[in-house]
């Protein structure tokens, strides 16, 4: 530091758009960001994990706050000595980008893409992909978020992919893909599988009315009828048997003339009053009973066509029969499996009835509800149908109803790791911490097999080839391909692939690829690896980054990234993929829905960032409850409210600083040649107090704390402090000892806070330290350091709490008393058990100053209170007119155009002589004069 380095004065008003234009200016020009990452050595390094968003359309405010989350926390470690590297990933296969394009290109179906043809479609997604992910540059530098985007991965880029298929084939190879047929989600308009978890991140089921029917299956060995019930009465054309409660009760009843069995639990909610018990049994009675088939579409066997026992029938709905279609549903084909039931596809993958089934041939799934009932009704078979509102999934991308169909398709085992799943989550620090027990490792019991192939166009490749001798050949890399087909790869997307055939090691025919891409879902969990196309190179970089320190992403990432990323890191490695994780919650959209470019459910957040300012957004963020895994809808109030309540705070409070430290040329020092008043050694012990706990919290990613005690800090600066330091300063203090302490203390707040306070609100903190010290970048700074809590004096931080509790106090019975704060009182009465106060003149003397009293009688008391001795003598009536002049005449320099430190003249009508040269000193008056109003006289 140049000692020799005198205050500039603060020209301007804080407008945060201009600020932080002049910020990013100089963060590009000087390559700031750059500088920070490598000014630290590689052997200290911190590694982060940027999941990479869907590159579909312009940023909404959830990608915002899961930026500034990424950019706070890499600010902070790299301020603390870390090399943290960050580098910007763009997800660009799947059906966010190809249901993008088939809206650009006017197409709704894949036979309308294949009519197209495959190639020109794929090549429209490479375009769009290009197109949008400009568009978020400019968001991305504006929020403050550094992030190197000149060398950003994307998941289209022919290493990544290579990596990818590596993944592939590693899992392959330890037995945990397979090829099998097994029901799982899947969009007719897609027309593809679609995971579990895509449908659970985001929540898209919708509310919707279907049929509920309730159905008369005859026995073939009694005169009874099992009724069953369902929601799906498309699926009923493939019903092969019917599933019940072993050890509920169930009854024989006699209804209009026919003999019913249901659950004992379900009749009055199903039948009403209007039936006769006939007999009671457990459920297990009906094991084995064979009934008739409603249709005789398919082909079936010897176990089709009776009861079972199914451990989840539920008592809570319909009769407590339920009917199985092993081809529609997950419980359904387990039960299938377990006693040999044929399986129908009664659908096919455009959502369209088979063509065997005459009674709703030619109709959609959903609409051929109304056609099979009305068969049902004719043939005597229904007994009743009613309508039911419930929960459904739908398509997380085009919002189709989705069912659960069988379908030929590649899958990860998940049910071999589920354990070893578990027990690695132990080692991951959740914050908050009650996802890690909750809904992540509760994802983890109830997940399915992962179904990773997806029969779309836009995506990484299924890297297996198929012969027509059963051999199966996995290609892991690209020079894989190129031995076993003797061509050149420039690329592996469809159709390029496709075209690729490989020599059967086994039979030496030509093997074709299988049609289908990954789930992109594979290529994002792949990111640890596939970022540096590892194993193919970078294998030393990617060990020393491998797992990450810290990721974040929203809550529906829990059964999401952070799921699929976990599975992969474990299945490869036996590792957990990430140390450390923030789970936010979700903005809602103004329709009450979670923000999405799929719903399109919010504004562009450019016109309120310029409004507002971005560190204002990151404050009330980086603030609020969504930090710790709430959801909370964006308030455009609460934003300006940080502006105000903040930001403008410390931007006044260093104005005021360097205004008058400049007015005397105050040479810049950050040490005492004098021991600091009580009030100095207060707020020096409230810094050191901030940064210990802005540290504690930051380390320990709870980012809500650390915001808290910025703001706190900067609310006691200035309407503590500063207020109280007003008279200390500038040219009309003759107290140079103690002006000298005053300014010495806001310079070394200054240049410690705004260290400390850069991750959280780095424009403003750029500036300012920029202004203050001349250095290149705060951000190029490291995090101050406070060595323990035993250096913070908890002593005066009490005592100065009893003070302000005093002054709280008694500005609020001034207030009462209708006694203007400017009009002195001879005394105040304090009851309370203020005692530690007795012999602190220092501390006595700031509440004399600030409630504006001769004296402050301390009274011991259980109850605290405040009287003022409110008779106002000749003498104290004139400190007030001498107060309420200075008043005016400030006021009238203002008006004037004095400069701060400019000498006057002024006449007044009248003032008490006695407090002549104290009115003259706080308003830099040479001489006071008789006239008719308040008039300044300028020197010529």
């Amino acid at each position: 530091m140049d000692k020799k380095k005198t205050i500039k004065s603060l020209d301007l008003n804080y407008i945060p758009s201009a600020v932080e234009e002049e910020v990013l200016k100089g963060w590009k020009e000087n390559e700031t960001f750059e500088k920070s990452v490598e000014a630290r050595s590689a052997s200290n390094s911190y590694r982060f994990y940027d999941g990479p968003p869907f590159v579909t359309g312009k940023p909404h405010y959830g990608h915002l706050l899961g930026s500034i989350v990424k950019d706070v926390i890499p600010r902070f470690q790299t301020m603390k000595g870390k090399r943290v590297e960050r580098v910007w990933g763009w997800d660009c296969h799947g059906l966010p980008a190809e249901n993008k394009v088939e809206k650009e290109l006017g197409i709704n179906s894949k036979k309308e893409i294949e009519e197209l043809g495959i190639d020109k479609f794929v090549s429209a997604c490479k375009s769009y992909v290009g197109n949008v992910s400009a568009e978020w540059e400019w968001y991305i530098d504006h929020i403050g978020r550094w992030v190197d985007f000149k060398n950003a991965y994307r998941t289209m880029d022919m290493p990544y992919m290579e990596s990818v298929l590596w993944v592939f084939k590693e899992l392959f190879d330890k037995g945990f893909i397979y090829k099998g047929k097994r029901v799982s989600l899947f969009c007719p308009r897609c027309s593809t599988p679609i995971s579990n978890f895509e449908v659970a991140m985001d929540n898209s089921y919708k509310d919707v009315t279907d049929p509920s029917v309730f159905i008369k299956f005859k026995l073939k060995d009694q005169d009874a009828s099992i009724l069953a019930w369902t929601t799906t009465p498309w699926t009923l054309p493939s019903n092969f048997a019917l599933g019940f409660s072993s050890d509920s009760d169930y009854v024989q009843v006699e209804h209009h003339g026919e003999n019913l069995i249901m659950a004992k639990d379900r009749l009055k909610e199903v039948l009403g009053d209007e039936y006769k018990i006939q007999r009671e049994f457990k459920g297990h009675e009906l094991e084995g009973k064979e009934y008739e088939p409603l249709y005789h579409y398919y082909p079936s066997n010897n176990n089709d066509y009776h009861l079972y026992s199914a451990n989840f029938v539920s008592m809570e709905d319909g009769t407590g029969i339920v009917h199985i279609a092993p081809g529609f549903g997950e419980d359904d084909t387990q039960l299938g499996k377990e006693h040999g039931l044929s399986m129908a596809e009664s659908v096919d993958d455009t959502g369209m009835m088979d063509p065997i089934v005459e009674v709703a041939q030619g109709k959609y799934f959903k609409g051929a509800d109304k056609f099979i009932i009305t068969d049902l009704e004719n043939r005597g078979l229904m007994y009743k149908s009613t309508k039911i509102t419930h929960s459904y999934p739908h398509c997380h991308r085009c919002e189709t109803p989705l069912l659960y169909k069988a379908q030929t398709a590649w899958y990860i085992d998940i049910q071999k790791v589920k354990k070893q799943l578990k027990d690695t989550n132990s080692d991951i620090n959740w914050v908050p911490e009650f996802f890690k027990h909750g809904r992540f490792e509760l994802g983890i019991d109830s997940a399915p097999d992962w179904c990773i192939s997806r029969t779309r166009y836009w995506g990484a490749p299924i890297p297996v080839w198929e012969c027509v001798c059963g051999e199966k050949i996995v290609a892991g890399s690209i020079s894989d391909i190129e031995k076993l087909s003797g061509q050149k790869i420039t690329d592996l997307h469809r159709p390029d692939i496709d075209r690729v055939t490989l020599k059967c090691p086994k039979c030496g025919q030509q093997a074709k690829r299988v049609p289908e891409v990954l789930d992109s879902w594979v290529e994002a969990a792949s990111m640890p690896y596939a970022q540096v196309h590892y194993p193919f190179e970078n294998e030393q970089k990617f060990k020393n980054n491998f797992p990450a320190d810290f990721i974040t992403e929203y809550t529906g990432q829990l059964r999401a990234w952070f799921y699929v990323t976990h599975v992969i890191s474990n299945l490869l490695f036996d590792s957990i993929a990430f140390k450390n994780v923030i789970v936010t919650g979700v903005i809602q959209g103004n329709d009450g829905r979670k923000m999405s470019k799929n719903y399109g459910n919010f504004p562009d957040p450019k016109e309120a960032i310029e409004k507002y300012g971005a560190d204002s957004l990151r404050l009330y963020l980086m603030g609020s409850p969504i930090v710790l895994g709430q959801d909370i809808a964006i308030s455009e109030s609460d934003w300006a409210n940080e502006l105000k309540t903040t930001l403008m705070l410390l931007w006044n409070s260093y104005k005021y600083f360097v205004t008058y430290a400049s007015l005397e040329d105050w040479e810049l020092k950050v040490e005492f040649t004098t021991r600091p008043t009580a009030l100095d050694a207060w707020i020096l012990t409230r810094l050191d107090q901030t940064i210990l706990d802005m540290d504690e919290s930051l380390s320990s990613y709870q980012i809500p704390k650390s915001v808290a005690a910025l703001k706190s800090f900067v609310d006691d600066l200035s309407t503590w402090y500063i207020r109280r330091s007003r008279d200390r300063v500038g040219p009309g203090s003759l107290n140079i000892e103690d002006k000298e302490i005053a300014y010495t203390t806001m310079a070394t707040v200054f240049k410690v806070f705004l260290r400390t306070s850069a991750p959280i609100i780095p424009f403003i903190s750029e500036y300012l330290y920029r202004h203050l010290t001349g250095e290149e970048s705060v951000h190029l700074e490291d995090w101050p350091e406070v060595n323990d809590r035993s250096v913070i004096d908890t002593e005066l931080l009490s005592k100065m709490s009893q003070v302000r509790k005093i002054a709280e106090m008694g500005n609020a019975s001034r207030k009462a008393l209708g006694i203007a704060t400017k009009q002195p009182l001879s005394q105040i009465n304090v009851s309370g058990n203020f005692s530690s106060l007795k012999d602190e003149v220092e501390l006595l003397q700031l509440i004399k100053d600030e409630l504006n009293v001769d004296e402050v009688v301390l009274i011991d008391s259980k109850e605290q209170g405040i009287e003022f001795d409110t008779q106002i003598t000749d003498q104290l009536r004139a400190k007030g007119k001498a107060r309420e002049l200075v008043r005016e005449i400030q006021e009238a320099r203002k008006l004037a155009g004095c400069r701060l430190d400019e000498r006057i003249d002024v006449e007044l009508p009248d003032w008490p002589k006695e407090s002549e040269e104290e009115i003259k000193r706080k308003t830099l008056v040479d001489n006071l004069v008789k006239g008719d109003t308040v008039k300044i006289k300028r020197h010529p």
